[in-house]
């Protein structure tokens, strides 16, 4: 019985990470601490390798709970795995630096949003993440009316490939705010988005459960159901 499942979805799924390695290149927010891997103990003489690492809770492909912003809200260790495994649906509006997603390019794209959905922005800004040194400062991100109407719909969360969900030119973290304060999770700087065949799929979103922290770094993997893209 195991086997037969194993082998149905080895051969009916496909999975697609869409996650930044860390390393301390990241890039990060102006402010934020590059991060550090220290050699803790070595094979040659402790018998085994480990490393401590420091680091923000808010470094690379990451999410943030609503006490990012919020003071006495939830924590990243509030949640329920339930939010991390969750039907998504890609929107594919590509961007330039500071540009936004307004609620009109969501309704125009003609893509059934659910409740408890999670959004994903497909942006086309990750691919600035190694040669433009305005990738940090001058991402795109979504409107004020965008972040309302996510609300509305009541979606589970909402990710995006670049930095911040906020257009780098919003100083006031608009949608930041109005997501997290509706219990609405975010996920920042996903990449490999373009590689996703379908516009419905299930992804996998993966915090560590810190203790009070305002975000968690993730590995987020998309889950793709191969026989519906070859009928």
């Amino acid at each position: 019985m195991v086997l037969l499942l194993y082998n149905y979805t080895e051969h009916m799924l496909k999975t697609l990470d869409l996650t930044l390695g860390i390393s301390s290149h990241t890039k990060l927010f102006p402010g934020y601490p590059q991060p550090i891997f220290i050699k803790w103990s070595r094979y040659d003489i402790q018998g085994y390798d480990s490393e401590t690492m420091f680091l923000s809770t808010h470094t690379g492909t990451h999410m943030d709970a609503p006490s990012h912003f919020l003071l006495g809200s939830n924590s990243i260790d509030q949640f329920t795995t339930d939010r991390f495994v969750c039907n998504a649906v890609l929107f594919k509006l590509r961007r330039q630096s500071n540009e936004v997603i307004t609620y009109k390019n969501i309704i125009e794209s003609g893509i059934d949003l659910k409740e408890k959905d999670t959004a994903v922005f497909f942006t086309g800004w990750a691919g600035h993440y190694k040669n433009d040194v305005n990738y940090i400062t001058h991402n795109p991100g979504l409107s004020t009316d965008a972040a309302n109407y996510l609300v509305e719909k009541k979606v589970n969360a909402v990710a995006i490939d670049s930095p911040g969900i906020d257009p780098g030119d919003d100083t006031n973290f608009n949608a930041h705010k109005i997501l997290l304060s509706n219990n609405i999770l975010i996920i920042e700087n996903l990449c490999n988005l373009e590689k996703l065949h379908s516009e419905r799929f299930m992804l996998v979103l993966a915090p560590l459960k810190l203790i009070g922290a305002s975000g968690s770094p993730i590995r987020a993997i998309a889950i793709e159901n191969i026989i519906d893209q070859n009928p």
